[in-house]
Order: C-alpha cells, then structure tokens, then sequence
C-alpha cells in the first residue's frame, strides 16, 4: 500500500496509510519506533485500535476491527476500511441508532440529504469547537451604511437630499447625513447564531443524560460571544452568497469557513455520509466497530422486514425474553437416578445461553436461532463457530443453527446448508453488504430464512 498525503490535517509532511479491518498496517519500524526501541503510538491506539506483535525479528502492526481514520502517530494516521465490501454505512448506521465513537482527529466528510438523530451530538460537539475557534480568533465585523436626518451631523451630509428636503421649505438647521458602522450584525454571524438556538433549543426538550447539560451551558456560552447579532425568525441567512460559499469570505476570517458549513447543515437538516472518503465538512473523525454494527443491522432488519409475520417473531437473544440459562433444572426423578453430587459454583452470574438472534413461535417454540459473525467466510464457518451456534440449538431445542455473514468479493451470497449434526441442520447465511438496494437485501434474506423455517414445521 502507498502513503497518500492527508488534506486538511495540520502538518504538511503528515501522511494517510490505507489500510482494511484485521488487515496488516504498512509501516516502517523506523516510523513508529523511538530512539529507545518503544512504539511512539499516540495514547489509547495499542490494543484498543491496533495490535502489535513480531513476526521472526520483525514488527508487525495490524489494525483491529474499527473502520475510520485513526491517528496512529503525530504524523501518521491510518484510513482503516471495512474489510467486506460495505456501500451503504451510512444507511446501516441510521437503521441502527448506531452512535459512532469520536476522535479528536479532524477529518473531511460529505453531506447528504438524509438526517439521523445520532448525529444531534456529533455535530453540536463538532459545532461548539469551531465556535471557540471563531471566539478566540474574534468575530466577523462588517461595515454597514446607516443614514439619518438632525441638527448634528456626522459622517458625509447628503447635499441634495437636505436640499430638497429642508432647504428648499426653508429649513435650514437640519440635514440627512450618513455614515458607515462597524457591525457583527452580519449574515454569517446570524447563520451561526440561528444554528446555536436551534441546538439550544433541541437539548432543552430532551432528558438530562450525560453530557446534555454541559452542551446546554457551552452554547449559552456561544450565545452570549454573538449577543450583538439579531437572531433572525427565519434563517434568511442561508441565501447570502458568504454563507453558500458561493463569495470568498474575507482571507483573515477563512476560520470561519468550517462553522458556517455544518451550520448550514444543521439548519437544513443535513447528515454526513459516512461511504464517502472526502468532502467539504470538517468534523472530529467518527470510528464506526463494524461488526457490531453489523450484528444490530441484521437484526433489526430481519425484525423489521418478518414484523407482519403473524406467526413468527425476531428476539435479541442477548437480553430477555430472547436470552435463557444455559443449564435448565432436572427433573425429581432424575435427581433421584443420580449418584451423589454436587452442584457447581462460580462467583458472578450463572452462566446463559445468549444466541445473537432468537426466531420465536406463537406456541413458544424456537425453529432457528443465529449467531451473527463478522468473519471471512467463503466455504464452511469456522468449527468454533458452528460449535457456539449448535450448542444455542440443543438449549433452545431449535431444529436448525445458523451463522450470519458478510458476503466475500469472491463468494455467492445466500442461503447455505452445510449439514446435520445430530438433529440440528446447520446453515449458513451470506449478507451482501455492498447490494445496490440493501433493503431488498435484507428482504430477501428474511425471506429466505422464513421458508427455511416453514420447511420444517411440515
């Protein structure tokens, strides 16, 4: 892989290493190595986003399952991408409520016409700093001509104006004069002014949780620094040519360039693409786990797509009524035919049977419980896999177990029957992450898995 220069990120020498999930980094020893043989990893990056470990006498950095831009060093950041073919991120992220984590890294993103909820947070965050940076660098102030009629002149008298007006009835200790005013009352001050009430307003109708009363009080803070702009009632503001970005601002306030693109945003309900790899937004860089993304994606889906199967429900067997114990009591009579013993303890909780996805009857029965597993897949899954997956079927007594998978470049995508093992069929799903219409793909997959069920009702 090549290093590609970094645009919009602050040291000209800084470089951007591509790289995929679980894939290897390609760095040389000497670029993340100190004089005394330690990595010079920036804090929180080993282990966390990165692993490290020595293949013959080599270093070899890997990144680990996060898709994003992560700074690896303070030159080097890693553009880590999923390692299937993904094209709707964006759309799987909105499906899910799925909160992508943030770093301080900046980064470019694209904007779409489509909004989430998840990103109020992101972008008043994202907002807030690039108002401390347009409070610390000072506001934009503009020169405006105001105009009046008195005994006291100043500024420039309008001669023919005051003729006409007073002189000519006679008048003569009047006249209309103007001047220019220096102002922060301008369009791209009431932009952000407008953008800061709307979030203020927003976050003061949700509940308190953690971190909502300190973004309350920083734009508080916000509106205080724009207290002489007038907050319009409409956001007129948006059509002037300074905000589009359709007229350069002045080049000693080109800061204020990233604060007016994500008001603007916000006020005409915009959000980010997360599929593009650059754009005109610049916001902290948002690190989406995928495969926890696409675990609750398959499973909201599926929930979503069988909601009109009368007969059928779709349960997260990681939390109740989907999950169970793993060990279900013994009969009397069975206690009774055992030879003494006793029963095992352990500190902690007892130990549950927690299949990713739980297909539920009306009778109380389960016909098929999944494991979804983010995992390379292109013949049989993995013997620790199947053996995790056959074990939920024997507890919940399913007649089939099922691993769920994205989809290869170079495999087929669908349903897969490996076989039986004992009175379990084990099956196999492919995911193609990078179908044009995802909805229709994931139809076709509940789709798929409800005449798998069906078939063996009969």
């Amino acid at each position: 892989m090549t290093a590609v220069p970094l645009a919009r990120l602050t040291e000209s020498n800084r470089v951007v290493i591509p790289c995929k999930e679980y894939g290897p980094i390609d760095v040389a020893p000497g670029d993340v190595l100190g004089p005394d043989g330690r990595l010079t990893l920036l804090p929180q990056v080993l282990n966390k986003y990165v692993e490290a470990d020595f293949v013959g006498e080599g270093l070899r950095l890997s990144a680990k399952g996060i898709s994003g831009l992560i700074p690896l060093t303070d030159r080097i950041t890693l553009q880590v991408r999923p390692r299937f073919p993904i094209r709707n991120l964006t759309r799987m992220v909105a499906v899910c409520g799925y909160v992508p984590t943030m770093l301080p890294a900046l980064r470019d993103y694209q904007l779409t016409d489509r909004w989430s909820d998840w990103l109020l947070d992101v972008m008043a965050d994202a907002l807030l700093a690039a108002l401390d940076t347009v409070s610390l660098n000072g506001l934009l102030r503009t020169y405006h001509r105001r105009s009046e009629a008195g005994s006291y002149p100043h500024g420039r008298i309008n001669t023919t104006a005051s003729t006409l007006r007073y002189a000519s009835r006679g008048i003569n200790h009047k006249a209309e004069f103007s001047w220019f005013e220096r102002t922060a009352d301008n369009a791209p001050n009431r932009c952000l002014k407008s953008a800061v009430a709307l979030l203020h307003a927003r976050y003061s109708r949700v509940p308190r949780q953690k971190g909502v009363r300190q973004r309350i009080a920083r734009l508080s803070d916000s509106m205080r620094v724009l207290q002489d702009v007038r907050l319009e009632t409409r956001p007129s503001s948006l059509d002037d040519p300074h905000v589009r970005g359709a007229a350069p601002l002045p080049e000693t306030r080109s800061y204020y360039r990233p604060a007016l693109e994500l008001a603007v945003a916000l006020l005409t309900g915009q959000g980010l693409n997360l599929d593009a790899h650059s754009g005109n937004v610049s916001m902290p860089t948002l690190l989406v786990k995928t495969e926890d993304l696409f675990e609750e994606f398959v499973r909201v889906s599926l929930r979503e797509a069988l909601s009109d199967h009368t007969m059928l429900s779709v349960l997260d067997g990681n939390q109740k009524p989907g999950k169970v114990r793993l060990y279900e009591g013994l009969s009397d009579s069975e206690e009774k035919a055992l030879p003494a013993h006793e029963v095992p303890t352990a500190p902690g909780r007892e130990p549950e049977a927690n299949p990713d996805i739980v297909f539920r009857l009306n009778d109380g029965t389960h016909p098929l419980v999944a494991d979804v597993k983010y995992s390379n897949v292109k013949g049989y899954a993995a013997r620790s896999e199947v053996e995790q997956v056959i074990l939920y079927g024997h507890r919940y007594r399913s007649p089939v177990a099922m691993t769920i998978h994205p989809r290869r470049a170079d495999s087929k995508k669908g349903l897969f029957i490996a076989g039986r093992i004992g009175s379990t069929i084990v099956a196999q799903y492919r995911v193609d992450l990078g179908a044009d219409d995802l909805e229709a793909e994931m139809e076709e997959m509940a789709k798929g898995i409800s005449d798998l069920i069906a078939s063996q009702e009969s």
